[in-house]
């Protein structure tokens, strides 16, 4: 009888020490856990300090939408020039450019077709796209033509712009074939005239 009471007593022993255990531990109060760190808010006269950019890691170059980093860069150029004349500053001036630019690359549309020498484009949109083309490929033109590998000219038709672009040098292949490679969004962006003319808009002066 003896021996059967043994085994019985020590399971009996056991599940006491078991359930005893899982008890106290139910009762235990749990840990506090700190809170997940909020994003860092821009706060008005916050300071961006380098302690605060080596914690970030990798800033990036942009400062956000296109026309927004560019904005910023020219404000950087005209602060970094004592010269600058702010009561003849205009921004509106350069932000409604952009705002062209954004309109005749990627909301107008384009018909293109192969010439001798060449290419012409039918440049087209909607009546403020239409607006657009014209402040923008007009006197995009002239410099095109003013450059010495080709010839640029334009004429008005409904609804936009026909700009035809040929080589200057007849039978220039090379030439031709680039023409035709570029189209109009690669022939639009011909020309290291870009930043400097949206600084001279900036400072005020009449450009195109």
């Amino acid at each position: 009888m003896t021996m059967f009471l043994k085994p019985r007593l020590l399971v009996f022993a056991v599940l006491s020490v078991v359930l005893l255990s899982l008890r106290l531990v139910a009762q235990t109060p749990p840990v506090a856990q700190a809170p997940p760190a909020a994003p860092m808010q821009h706060k008005p006269g916050m300071q961006h300090t380098p302690d605060m950019q080596h914690d970030a890691g990798p800033m990036s170059t942009q400062g956000g939408q296109a026309a927004f980093a560019a904005i910023s860069e020219i404000v950087k150029l005209l602060e970094a020039d004592p010269k600058t004349d702010w009561s003849k500053v205009n921004l509106e001036a350069l932000r409604q450019h952009l705002a062209d630019m954004d309109m005749v690359m990627l909301r107008s549309r384009v018909r293109a077709r192969e010439v001798a020498n060449g290419l012409v484009m039918d440049v087209t949109g909607d009546a403020s796209v239409a607006a657009a083309i014209k402040r923008m490929v007009v006197p995009h033109a002239t410099m095109l033509d003013a450059m010495p590998a080709w010839s640029a000219t334009t004429a008005a038709i409904a609804g936009g712009v026909r700009l035809t672009v040929t080589a200057k040098s007849a039978g220039d292949e090379s030439r031709v074939a680039k023409i035709r490679g570029l189209g109009f969004a690669g022939l639009l962006v011909q020309g290291d005239h870009h930043t400097e003319h949206h600084l001279m808009l900036a400072k005020g002066a009449r450009v195109h």
